[in-house]
């Protein structure tokens, strides 16, 4: 599999892809749920099945709308909402990692453009329109080709996640690589458990939020001219 330019993956492609994709992907998405980078998600078995919950969905658009604005506990969600799933969407999976989300547990399914890493969650890939099941990979670790994948930046991604997770056959793959490479790898590894994001954290806000934000902005933005020209006289 030859390594893509990361470059290539971003949150606004991902979005793009899970409003194009979700039906043959069998997923409906849920009325007003959607944040900046978040959405609620029904898993179905196929796209008859998805098309028929987004059409039972639409009926009940109200009630969606209300338990999602006046954020309710999700033991008070309606009856339609029962096999509702939040997602967080990302570029990449191990974005994951990159902004601790670990600390956001409301989330059990993660939606990005390309799976390289490893997680406890299920993921669905926009690349390839593919459900992977929690600890699955997009290459396996035991598999042949993983060796020569690991010296690319994908599969060193793929190790990484599965090393923080703990998992057995990647301890065994570390196992065999050169002392210095275990060394350097292991000390990844502990960055990337203990150091916290200190960017930007990724933000979770409804339309309704983002607007309410918008007008406290602009209003103090008029207030501040106001100022400047009031001094300027």
């Amino acid at each position: 599999m030859p390594e893509r330019p990361y470059s290539r993956y971003t949150r606004t492609k991902t979005w793009a892809g899970v409003f194009s994709q979700h039906i043959n992907a069998g997923y409906v998405l849920v009325p007003y749920s959607a944040t900046n980078n978040s959405i609620a998600v029904i898993r179905c078995k196929d796209a008859k099945e998805a098309q028929a919950t987004m059409r039972e969905l639409l009926h009940h658009a109200n009630e969606c709308e209300a338990f999602y604005a006046t954020k309710q506990a999700p033991e008070q969600a309606p009856a339609i909402l029962a096999r509702a799933r939040h997602a967080v969407v990302l570029a990449k999976s191990s974005d994951y990692y990159h902004y601790h989300l670990a600390d956001h547990p409301e989330f059990s399914l993660v939606v990005c453009g390309l799976h390289d890493s490893y997680l406890h969650l299920p993921v669905w890939e926009m690349r390839t329109n593919r459900r992977y099941e929690p600890r699955a990979t997009a290459v396996a670790i035991s598999s042949p080709d993983f060796a020569r994948l690991r010296c690319t930046q994908f599969g060193h991604t793929i190790l990484v996640g599965a090393l923080i997770n703990g998992d057995t056959t990647a301890r065994a793959f570390l196992a065999s690589l050169p002392l210095r490479t275990q060394s350097r790898i292991n000390r990844e590894v502990g960055e990337a458990q203990e150091t916290r994001y200190r960017g930007r954290p990724l933000a979770f806000l409804t339309e309704a939020q983002r607007r309410e934000i918008g007008s406290r902005i602009s209003v103090g933005l008029r207030r501040y001219h106001e100022r400047r020209r009031l001094q300027a006289i």
